[in-house]
């Protein structure tokens, strides 16, 4: 069995964050969030990872070919195929079960569970759900007691179809890849789903745990504190210390290629980032490479941009005395 990871994307609402870097490379504590994915992938055994590309291919590719004790291969999209066109574009390259992952999505679910759960349910597709409080921005599902998926809608305008959402991690049966044209557009959630639930054959596994779709600024902020004071799930498959590492320093988390003159609380500074004595920061996340020559607080802090969030740092969801383990170990 391997694994996909989706990592394609252009990011728009993360602009101007991924105006220069693709959206699985933006750093969630000072680590891309493609680490990230590739631990909890790596965690379950799944170390034959697939990566489908298209914005900024080089930049994902280059990174993803270090990675230690993991085979990487790759897609190129040249023209945008969508969730399920990209995987389709790799299907030679797919064992007869394979794990979708989400390229920008931060979790801990349990890949071992739900992979058993499709084994043992017969189901083509088995998606990850989670429980939120505003599905508008997702596809929301509605399963019975068995797991059985009975609909699927896609963004509704409302909770009125309940709150338990597509996650974006999934398990997938290779013979569904039949219903997927080839080099066309397509999507998992608005053209495969629906008729798979028709016909009885997808499958929800519920997660009650951490869960981030990583896809505005305000949860990207959010995610950054939560990985700050959580830490990672998954042993990393770098060594971390070495590569990005960070400190932390008076409830803040800094990198150590950092410059910190000007006062710093409860932040998040990146690589090459410098506080001046002149500025100072305070519940904000500083990129990597960008100048504070000023006050600011709950900001996204770029090398030339200020982005103020509106929402505070999610608190954490669920504490684990393993969750800060792998945050600046040397695996």
């Amino acid at each position: 069995m391997n694994a996909i990871v989706l990592a394609g994307g252009y990011g728009t609402r993360l602009r101007p964050l991924t105006d220069f870097c693709p959206k699985p490379m933006l750093k969630i504590a000072n680590r891309p969030v493609l680490d990230y994915v590739v631990a909890q992938l790596a965690h379950y055994g799944l170390n034959d990872i697939v990566f489908t590309l298209g914005y900024m291919p080089g930049r994902v590719r280059d990174f993803a070919s270090s990675y230690r004790g993991v085979r990487t291969r790759f897609s190129v999209e040249t023209i945008p195929l969508g969730t399920a066109g990209g995987v389709k574009s790799a299907e030679s390259m797919l064992d007869d079960v394979f794990v979708v992952a989400s390229g920008d999505c931060l979790s801990d679910i349990d890949l071992a569970a739900m992979i058993e759960k499709h084994l043992s349910s017969g189901a083509e597709v088995t998606i990850a759900t989670v429980e939120v409080s505003d599905p508008t921005r997702y596809g929301v599902v509605t399963a019975d007691e068995g797991g059985r998926v009975r609909g699927f809608i896609e963004k509704p305008d409302s909770d009125r179809f309940g709150r338990l959402v597509n996650a974006g991690v999934y398990v997938v049966s290779k013979s569904v890849l039949r219903y997927i044209p080839r080099g066309a557009k397509f999507d998992f959630s608005r053209d495969l789903f629906p008729g798979l639930a028709d016909s009885g054959t997808l499958y929800a596994y519920r997660h009650g745990g951490y869960w981030c779709d990583v896809g505005d600024k305000a949860s990207f902020f959010a995610a950054n504190f939560f990985m700050a004071e959580n830490g990672g799930f998954f042993p990393p498959v770098r060594n971390v210390s070495a590569i990005f590492g960070s400190e932390r320093r008076d409830g803040s988390l800094v990198s150590r290629g950092a410059v910190t003159v000007g006062r710093v609380s409860r932040s998040i500074i990146g690589d090459g980032a410098r506080i001046a004595s002149c500025g100072g920061v305070d519940n904000c996340v500083v990129l990597d490479g960008a100048t504070v020559k000023e006050r600011l607080s709950g900001a996204i802090v770029g090398a030339d941009f200020v982005e103020k969030i509106p929402l505070a740092p999610a608190a954490a969801e669920k504490r684990d005395e393993n969750y800060g383990k792998y945050l600046n170990s040397g695996a």
